[in-house]
């Protein structure tokens, strides 16, 4: 008996790191250009149902990669992988409907929309800063620098270049935010540290001619770095401009350091282009028919998840994919609980999130979901109500204690999401029997008798 049970894990495990090898191959085959080879691979996994291979056949379909183009079948791949929150394809679905719309009234142009705030809610960098620059140029919406400038900040924050690069244009010119030019300088130099040649380019004119931060050494800097890796024409005005500067520059000491540090210049990783206590201190904008409470609300009534960018928790996307290839989903959780460790409960409904989403685990959902709602995180607490209320991932349906948990959220919960919790504390009161109210409230007493307790004993131990 041992002897099968053994064999049987071993089978299991070639399996799993066969099929995460494929994987594997299939990725740098496509990265190598070997198309035929990609596509077999890719073709496998999908079978297999993996939603990073269904995005990879839609590419290749979409751009005749190693097959014959056929945007029909790259749209069928791309829709697989965004039903299993690929955030990637749902940004390509999003350009190919909005390419094809003649205009606003355009049924295309509407989905194309909403794929592009689906990809863009979930922290999709292009998706984002599309956004930002349809609002800036009412480009069939209703232009709107306010939203706009919200849209590139969020994309910046991200890590995104180009997303940094327009919030410091709209910084400089006080289009969607008051006119900030040190904030601008500072947004177009993270810009420019990671390569983005059009924020490099803009700091070099600006240090040769703004009074404000005019700086020459720094221009000739920068100039130096635009002519060093581009060989286009941009290369070749940045080598005429450097000259220029070069003859202004009387101290040949400081000539020499600026000549030695573009030398040494290096792209930053879009990771470490913003610093930690920005992402902590500035809050995310809210933005009209995106994220604020009424959009917010529409979304969870459709049953979809606040499924956000799981990166800052480490939780990356290829982490995703080796679980879902693996299932394997202890490193996930390890990164989980490290978070949680730092004090960052919200990770409990994120992965909840990407349970219910990604993996359609709805019972594992839950239990991660009541992890966060027992350590007060409001969202976990909505989802958790919400699985007592339909009886999904739990024995079954429990009015009470869907209504003490909505209960409890609501308490919690900031304005973003506490409409949609009172509109479905509605819904439930209105259809409670007495038995199953008063079971509602014993457990809402019995909660916070025990957080209280729990208070009191933290408090004494803190003195």
């Amino acid at each position: 008996m041992k002897t099968v049970l053994f064999g049987t894990i071993c089978g299991a495990l070639l399996i799993s790191t066969a099929a995460f090898a494929g994987l594997s191959e299939a990725l740098t085959a496509f990265e190598i250009k070997r198309y035929d080879q990609a596509f077999s691979e890719f073709s496998y996994l999908a079978d297999e149902g993996d939603a990073t291979a269904y995005y990879y056949l839609g590419k290749m379909y979409a751009q005749g990669l190693g097959v014959e183009k056929d945007e029909q079948r790259a749209v069928e791949y791309y829709q697989k992988a965004e039903k299993a929150y690929n955030i990637d394809a749902a940004y390509e679905l999003a350009e190919m409907l909005l390419a094809e719309a003649k205009d606003k009234n355009d049924e295309r142009f509407q989905t194309g929309l909403k794929y592009l705030k689906r990809a863009a809610y979930a922290g999709q960098a292009n998706a984002l800063n599309q956004l930002g620059e349809m609002y800036e140029q009412g480009n069939n919406v209703t232009k709107d620098y306010k939203s706009a400038f919200g849209f590139y900040l969020m994309g910046a924050l991200k890590g995104d270049a180009k997303s940094q690069f327009n919030v410091a244009r709209l910084y400089f010119s006080g289009k969607g935010a008051p006119q900030d030019y040190e904030n601008g300088l500072k947004w177009m130099s993270r810009a420019a540290r990671q390569g983005y040649v059009l924020a490099q380019k803009e700091l070099a004119l600006g240090r040769i001619s703004e009074p404000a931060i005019r700086n020459l050494p720094e221009a000739y800097a920068w100039l130096s770095i635009i002519a060093a890796y581009n060989s286009d024409d941009v290369g070749e005005w940045a080598r005429a401009k450097r000259n220029e500067v070069e003859k202004k520059i009387k101290k040949r000491d400081v000539l020499l350091a600026k000549q030695r540090s573009a030398r040494e210049w290096r792209p930053v990783a879009p990771e470490n282009s913003v610093p930690k206590s920005d992402l902590l201190l500035i809050p995310t904008p809210v933005i009209p028919g995106f994220n604020d409470p009424e959009s917010v609300q529409a979304m969870l009534a459709q049953g979809e998840v606040l499924l956000t960018d799981g990166r800052k928790w480490g939780i990356t996307p290829d982490l995703i994919v080796k679980a879902s290839i693996t299932k394997d989903f202890e490193p996930i959780e390890k990164a989980v609980n490290t978070a949680v460790e730092k004090g960052d409960t919200q990770v409990y409904a994120y992965y909840g999130d990407l349970l219910r989403s990604r993996f359609q685990n709805e019972k594992s959902a839950v239990d991660w979901y009541r992890k966060g709602a027992e350590a007060g995180d409001a969202y976990a607490q909505y989802q958790l109500a919400k699985a007592y209320c339909e009886g999904e991932g739990v024995d079954a349906a429990r009015p009470g204690q869907c209504y003490a948990w909505l209960k409890i959220a609501e308490e919690n919960s900031a304005d973003t999401l506490k409409l949609t919790i009172q509109n479905a504390l509605e819904v439930v009161e209105a259809s409670l029997t007495p038995e199953e109210e008063k079971q509602g409230n014993d457990l809402l007493t019995e909660y916070k008798t025990k957080n209280a307790k729990a208070n009191k004993k933290e408090l004494m131990n803190f003195f």
